[in-house]
């Protein structure tokens, strides 16, 4: 798939590898690996092209030969693997176009991406491995994006909340998932059965962020200036956070076996112990708003400030908070994600964007194709992408960890889609406006 940074740089990962020191002959397409097509040959792997490619231009020039230039069709209902035969070994350069046509029609088109030269040695060695950096062909500084996802019809299911307002959603430790509403908290089975319990203080509560701590409980903020937890049967207790202007928000576990949590009204992020006990520790930024938080594959602490335009990074272990600026400016930083490709995947509200951070701090940029979608929240997938709702465009978005988004539109039984999670059956959930929505993927 195709990777942008504000450079309009797409990275494709192709495998290359020589069989043996011979020259094959033909063109095996569906990599058969037979006969004399096993000698000499590039096998290309390209269930990571973009998704609106439908032909790869591929030029293989043997040092002190004829330039080789084979076709490969691309698109949903070919086959992601080619094996292209009757190549000479030895030294070789590779280059690719890209188009968004068939190969039937690429004569006198101009190809939507275009690599650099790769210089590679063919042998009897083992493959070896080759990035391809496609350029946007006459792009500028914008990230080109995809936005005709999915190939096939997608399955949804909606199951009208009975919790007004439903805000997060988490996975929990029954095998069941577990909903925040306004005054309520609701279960709901991977069937839709859903069971609501009262929180102590009615319509008072506010229960925002929920997760799974490591007591076997589920444990929640409450904006009302409490962090609570609740049993799998439905009891509750709560834990007032110390300070006198408190609105706890997201929460998550930490590597530490505590629960965190930011406080978007006294600018610190909290943590507290299974037992209620709190610490807390002051965002260095004033007026930041700490908002999203998510526990890092370095183990660090990450969070989002909204007004400080920074990305936060806090060790459990010092308490030391890191800031990172982003590029965009008053970019409305909401949630953000661990992805599962070891960095951290955010929302930037204002500018219509998805951002990356790496865990040394360095930030890439990539846009939404709707405009004004208004995307709040982020989630790894059970496809190992990272996905995203769009409130206002009522649709769901999907981004690569190489930085391709695709979009796909929901049913009005679940518009405006807001938090998601990847469901213990598997298939992603969401809380929409006035139901809860399952996106099967088995």
């Amino acid at each position: 798939m195709a990777r942008g940074r504000t450079s309009g740089l797409l990275l494709l990962v192709l495998g290359i590898g020589a069989a043996a020191a011979a020259v094959g002959c033909g063109d095996d397409r569906n990599g058969a690996g037979t006969g004399d097509d096993a000698l000499g040959t590039i096998t290309f792997d390209l269930s990571v092209a973009p998704v609106n490619a439908r032909c790869a231009v591929v030029t293989i020039t043997p040092q002190g030969g004829m330039a080789i230039v084979r076709q490969i069709p691309l698109g949903p209902s070919q086959a992601p693997s080619f094996v292209l035969g009757g190549l000479p070994t030895g030294t070789a350069t590779v280059s690719e176009q890209v188009f968004t046509v068939a190969c039937s029609a690429t004569t006198g088109q101009t190809p939507m991406w275009a690599s650099d030269t790769v210089t590679v040695a063919l042998s009897p060695a083992a493959p070896v491995s080759v990035t391809f950096n496609l350029t946007v062909v006459g792009g500028s500084s914008q990230l080109a994006v995809i936005n005709n996802f999915p190939n096939q019809a997608p399955v949804f299911n909606a199951f009208p909340s009975l919790g007004a307002a439903s805000v997060q959603i988490a996975p929990g430790p029954d095998g069941a998932l577990w909903v925040t509403n306004f005054g309520t908290i609701t279960r709901i089975t991977t069937s839709g059965v859903q069971t609501t319990f009262p929180l102590p203080g009615g319509n008072n509560d506010f229960p925002f962020g929920i997760v799974t701590g490591p007591d076997g409980n589920l444990w929640f903020t409450n904006r009302a200036g409490t962090v609570g937890r609740i049993t799998t049967s439905g009891q509750v207790t709560e834990f007032t956070v110390p300070g006198t202007n408190t609105e706890p928000l997201q929460i998550t576990l930490g590597t530490d076996g505590n629960l965190w949590f930011t406080d978007i009204a006294s600018d610190t992020i909290g943590r507290v112990t299974t037992g209620g006990l709190f610490t807390i520790f002051a965002v260095p930024t004033a007026n930041a708003l700490p908002e999203g938080l998510a526990t890092g594959p370095d183990g660090n602490i990450w969070f989002t400030e909204l007004l400080g335009n920074k990305i936060g990074r806090l060790s459990p272990s010092s308490g030391t908070i890191t800031e990172f600026a982003v590029p965009s400016a008053s970019a409305g930083l909401e949630g953000i994600a661990a992805g599962p490709d070891g960095n951290l995947w955010f929302v930037e509200n204002n500018v219509n964007r998805i951002g990356r951070i790496t865990p040394a701090g360095t930030v890439f940029e990539f846009l939404i194709p709707t405009p004004n979608a208004n995307a709040f929240e982020i989630t790894t997938g059970p496809d190992g992408n990272l996905w995203f709702g769009e409130a206002t465009a009522n649709q769901l978005g999907r981004v690569t960890t190489l930085g391709t988004i695709s979009e796909l539109p929901v049913p009005p039984s679940l518009a405006a889609p807001f938090f998601l999670t990847t469901g213990p059956d598997a298939n992603l959930w969401f809380t929409a406006a006035s139901a809860i929505g399952q996106l099967l993927f088995h």
